[in-house]
């Protein structure tokens, strides 16, 4: 009960005065000290015209046609792609190093023998993922091909 009547006195002021509306014929009888009035909005002089813009536009830059989306992904895989087989030919040659004659050197920090064992699962990896992106290079171009979007596949 306690509850009820405190809510209905919190909200008693809500209920009566929520009501109420204000039209532009009581604007007459508020009167706000320091507001401008519509008067004194009119008695101000008027602003400077500037000549010139202050900053100029760039160029039209037309937007961007279906085959740029294409060719975007396509160089976007082809720069993972490239990054991916500089790897693997990196290991490659760190592969045949430890398998030279000089892998024995003992005061150098380059892989010694066995080191294609250890890297095995490494290398295998980054060849499925080169696999991978050229079959989601093909598939772009051939969707660039099918929507009549000219493609550069160098």
């Amino acid at each position: 009960m306690r509850r009820g009547l405190a809510l209905l006195v919190c909200l008693a002021p809500t209920l009566a005065y929520g009501q109420q509306t204000y039209t532009n014929a009581d604007l007459v009888n508020i009167q706000v000290p320091g507001a401008y009035t519509n008067d004194d909005l009119r008695s101000l002089t008027p602003l400077a015209v500037q000549r010139q813009p202050a900053n100029t536009l760039p160029p039209y830059v037309p937007p961007p046609g279906p085959g740029d989306f294409y060719q975007g992904r396509y160089d976007g895989l082809r720069a993972a792609r490239q990054a991916l087989a500089a790897e693997l030919q990196y290991e490659n040659e760190r592969v045949e190093f430890s398998e030279s004659a000089f892998a024995g050197d003992t005061r150098s920090f380059e892989p010694r023998l066995g080191y294609r064992a250890r890297v095995r699962p490494f290398m295998l990896e980054l060849g499925r993922r080169i696999a991978l992106l050229d079959l989601q290079m093909q598939d772009i171009a051939d969707a660039a091909r099918r929507a009549g979007a000219p493609l550069d596949v160098r």
